[in-house]
């Protein structure tokens, strides 16, 4: 049997199936092109301005036991002489009174501001504590106040909705500057937990 075939319709076939994949190349292309060209860009990190007298840190901070029994942030490591906006970045500002500023940024963005004062021993006691979200929005702000005489902290925490500025909860404590003796065994358990880990 002879089949003949018709170059017209064979010609236009072809086209259609050449059009079709062209079609789909073109498709394809545009939707790896502009996923390559996003991913291909780092977002860009925000600038941290110096601020006048404050010193930067990336090494982390420094905790210590104070006269009291107490851990407390008594000094930083790894100084730099400009900020980075490139991961963890501690800055601290002594003032001429002992009191200080203490900011901490997490890829240029600021996460903590604190204020308070230093002790005789330079450890470092809050009187506010601010904590933002990735937008630069207050969350959490805590403010302490301190009565030496009784020898008690008082803290008062507020949660705050970010999208309003409203305070939605409020917890207050008072919390002795010494440990309790609950505080100390936990601490004792810690500190044997470090020095014989379990396997």
């Amino acid at each position: 049997m002879t089949r003949f075939h018709n170059r017209d319709s064979a010609a236009r076939c072809g086209a259609v199936v050449l059009g079709a994949l062209f079609v789909a190349w073109g498709f394809i292309q545009g939707c790896t092109g502009s996923d390559e060209a996003s991913s291909s860009k780092a977002p860009a990190a925000a600038t941290i301005e110096p601020v006048e007298g404050m010193k930067y840190y990336v090494g982390g901070p420094l905790m210590k036991f104070d006269k009291y029994g107490r851990m407390r942030l008594g000094g930083f490591n790894g100084e730099i002489s400009t900020p980075t906006s490139r991961g963890l970045l501690l800055g601290f500002k002594k003032n001429a009174d002992s009191t200080f500023d203490y900011r901490t940024w997490l890829n240029g963005a600021i996460i903590t501001k604190s204020t308070g004062f230093l002790d005789s021993d330079g450890m470092l006691w809050y009187s506010e504590r601010i904590n933002y979200d990735a937008n630069g929005d207050v969350t959490v702000r805590q403010k302490f106040q301190y009565d030496d005489q009784k020898k008690i902290m008082t803290s008062v925490l507020e949660h705050v909705d970010p999208k309003t500025g409203e305070v939605v909860k409020t917890t207050t404590q008072e919390i002795p500057y010494a440990p309790t003796d609950a505080e100390k065994q936990a601490l004792e358990e810690d500190a044997e937990n470090e020095a014989d880990p379990a396997d």
